[in-house]
């Protein structure tokens, strides 16, 4: 689970970000990230929908139970493969 500023949470599962599929963004063209694109620091998956790509992370917690994040509990798809059009939670 991402934990990011005013409490926005997102779910992903571990093999998502690991062996380069997520990114832990904090510079862009070798500068800070600027905060309007979500830094310090902003969760970066490609090849999901831009919801679970995170912005001004400030924790990942590792979890045995896949937990619905902000807008997951609100009716959005809880992976968001955008190939399989995983918008919504019966996509």
């Amino acid at each position: 689970m991402a934990g990011c500023d005013g409490g926005y949470t997102t779910n992903v599962p571990a093999a998502d970000v690991i062996d380069g599929k997520g990114l832990l963004v904090h510079t862009y063209a070798g500068k800070p990230l600027a905060p309007e694109h979500g830094g310090p620091v902003r969760l970066l998956i490609p090849h999901l929908y831009l919801w679970k790509s995170a912005k001004w992370i400030r924790s990942l917690k590792f979890m045995d139970d896949d937990v619905p994040g902000f807008w997951e509990r609100y009716g959005y798809h809880m992976y968001g493969d955008p190939w399989r059009e995983q918008r919504y939670t019966n996509d």
